[in-house]
Order: C-alpha cells, then structure tokens, then sequence
C-alpha cells in the first residue's frame, strides 16, 4: 500500500536538480511545521519551484504571509473564486507542474479524494492530475487502524500516479497515545524523484518501442 522507499539524494547533481511543485498542506498540526519543511527544501533544491495551496483548515497552523515569503509564489486558496473572478484552479494544479504532494494529508483529504470529491479544486485537480502525485497522510491515534481508513488507503494507493509515503509514530499532544504524523518531508522528495525518474524511463521506452 505504501511507497517503498529510497534514501533522500544528497549529491550535487540531485540538488542541481529542477522540478516544478503544488504543494496541497490540510489541516493538522503536523502543518504548522509547514515552514521549516519549505526552508528544508528550498536548501537541498534550491532550483525547485514550489507553490503551495492551503486549505481554510491549514490556515488555522500556518499564515499564508509566511508561506508566500518563503516560497515567492502567491498561495493558492482551496476556492475557484479569485481576484481575477472564477478561475480554472484545478486545471492549473494538474496541468502546470511536474508532481503534486500533499503534505500533510488530513482525514477530510484523504476521504474527498477516495470518494472521489470534486467539491474543491485541490481534490479535483488530483483527481485529473497525471504527474505523480505523493500523498503523506496524517493521523490522530488510533485512527489508522480504522478499517474505514483502511479502505480508504488502500482505494488511494490503486491508483497508478499515486504515491503514499508512511508516516512516523508520535506521541499526540491531546492524549498520552501515539498518532501517525507525516513522514519528514525528505522522503516524500524521494518518492517524486523516483517516481518522476521511473516515468521519464517508461516514456524513453516507449519512444524506442515506436521508433
């Protein structure tokens, strides 16, 4: 169900790399580490372009201010109403960048998308979307070993762009339990950097195969 895992490229030429990201953050606390992931990221990619979408949730942990001062995108609204009137949002997502990671991915986000959902154009633009896309769930305890998240993991984890990344055991600030917070960010650039390398490949194969 989860993606297996390569160690995070540190050499010179992986941080020449360039890439082009839309980055979905939801709602948890795990957000609200969203910056110093973004300043993480930014020092080992620095040719990387990332614009980051926030949900209304994810602007309770973490300002919108903060996020497009470190990025210099502007940050996008999970609404298709923007200062230029009613734009195509989740065309833009799907289409404009080389991969998509949601991180940290909530319950609410996850459920949309194994539904189906396009209620929003976060949801709607993964759904149409054919780069990779990395999903990094985010749990309260107790709550993946849900047999309903389960099913919803496992719906996710069949679609063939989708990548999910297991997170990491902490112990939940509400009660004295662990909950599955999202993995370190690392691991979800590993996972598009594999993921982009293994399509790059089927796409030189398949030039080869029609030559």
């Amino acid at each position: 169900m989860f993606a297996h895992m390569t160690s995070f490229d540190r050499s010179d030429e992986a941080k020449s790399r360039k890439a082009s990201l839309f980055l979905i953050s939801t709602g948890t606390l795990s957000t609200a580490h969203l910056p110093f992931w973004l300043n993480w990221l930014f020092a080992n990619r620095p040719n990387y372009s990332v614009t980051v979408g926030l949900t209304e949730t994810a602007k309770q942990f973490v300002s919108t201010t903060a996020v497009t001062a470190l990025t210099g995108t502007p940050t996008v609204a999970n609404t298709w109403s923007t200062a230029n009137g009613l734009e195509p949002v989740h065309t833009r997502i799907a289409n404009d960048h080389d991969g998509i990671i949601v991180y940290p991915a909530s319950v609410n986000f996850l459920s949309s998308l194994a539904a189906g959902s396009g209620a929003g154009p976060f949801t709607l633009g993964v759904l149409g979307a054919r780069v990779p896309v990395i999903v990094c769930p985010s749990f309260p305890p107790d709550v993946a070993d849900n047999q309903i998240i389960r099913d919803v993991l496992a719906r996710i984890s069949s679609v063939p762009n989708y990548l999910l990344v297991r997170g990491q055991k902490s112990v939940s600030r509400s009660v004295d339990r662990d909950a599955h917070v999202a993995a370190p960010l690392w691991d979800a650039i590993s996972a598009f950097e594999s993921a982009l390398s293994d399509a790059n490949e089927a796409d030189i194969d398949a030039d080869q195969t029609t030559a």
